[in-house]
């Protein structure tokens, strides 16, 4: 059946490539100003993303000072273990965060204006390594905490923690994104979960949404796949059958952030998820997204609330 296409084919497709593929294709085709221009496009996405971590981690941190004082939300910036578990994995690589936060724009269209285009797509993988670095390690710091609070005090207490956290930066973030016209903010959705976090996806256009398939998610999924709820991670496993475990238990810590951030507040206050995500238990599942055309907040049946697999 046809219908009005809102993306062509070579849309969708550039919407599928990660940072690195769009900064190469727009070197190699000589046009200077595209490449600077998509550079600080894809630097900003992923600094918009930290802003989410750094607010989760500030209101776990008030949540838990306010409701069990000074010294329990003082044990939950104990990073030592996090930081020594990085050194003996793959490190961070602080070099390379340092190029990131110094002048890359400049740096990168200096070697851009000097037709170093080999030089240009080297910068740009120095400073990629160190923003995938930063967003990897403020993710880790985000699990830590919700372990920490999730192991002492429980699954309620935890519920409780993501609810205080929504609408303080998760909330206004979804707004400003939905105030875009639609085709803006359909690409900026995907943009978020293909470039910002490092995922990688497939893109199809139906009448009435966007449907994405991420294999693997580029924050929850990685860390699945690189085995952090065992040692010497041993960030939580959610056991109980609840809403922040779509009522069957056993998936990772991290991904409660799903259940509430994506569905259960969004669901409560607007009406409908955003997106809508199945993700997977397991470890090598998939995510399936969907952005509606016509609403940001599109509702959903409850029954299709729920993990992938």
């Amino acid at each position: 059946m046809s219908f009005e296409r809102m993306f062509t084919d070579e849309e969708l497709e550039y919407l599928q490539m990660s940072g690195a593929e769009r900064v190469s294709a727009d070197l190699k085709s000589g046009d200077k100003d595209k490449a600077k221009e998509t550079f600080s496009y894809v630097l900003n996405l992923r600094k918009e993303e930290y802003v989410l971590y750094q607010g989760w981690m500030t209101s776990s941190v008030l949540f838990i000072g306010e409701k069990y004082g000074h010294a329990s939300a003082r044990d939950l910036m104990a990073f030592e273990e996090l930081y020594a578990n990085y050194g003996g994995w793959r490190g961070l690589d602080t070099p390379k965060i340092h190029a990131m936060m110094n002048n890359p724009d400049a740096i990168f269209g200096d070697m851009v204006d000097k037709g170093d285009i080999d030089g240009a797509y080297e910068f740009y993988l120095e400073v990629e390594r160190g923003a995938r670095d930063l967003h990897d390690f403020y993710r880790d710091q985000s699990t830590v905490m919700v372990t920490k609070i999730y192991e002492k005090w429980g699954i309620e207490v935890l519920d409780e923690a993501l609810r205080w956290a929504y609408d303080k930066d998760w909330l206004p973030w979804y707004e400003a994104v939905s105030a875009m016209p639609a085709k803006d903010r359909i690409a900026k959705v995907l943009d978020f979960y293909s470039v910002a976090n490092f995922g990688n996806i497939t893109v199809t256009e139906h009448e009435d949404r966007i449907h994405f398939v991420q294999d693997p998610c580029g924050s929850c999924g990685r860390q699945q796949r690189a085995g952090m709820s065992e040692a010497p991670w041993n960030f939580s496993t959610i056991k109980e059958a609840h809403e922040l475990s779509y009522n069957m238990g056993g998936n990772s810590i991290f991904r409660t952030h799903v259940a509430m951030m994506h569905h259960i507040l969004p669901i409560e206050t607007k009406g409908g998820p955003w997106p809508h995500k199945q993700c997977p238990r397991s470890a090598f599942g998939v995510c399936n997204v969907d952005v509606y055309k016509d609403d940001p907040w599109h509702p959903v049946d409850k029954d299709l609330v729920r993990w992938s697999d």
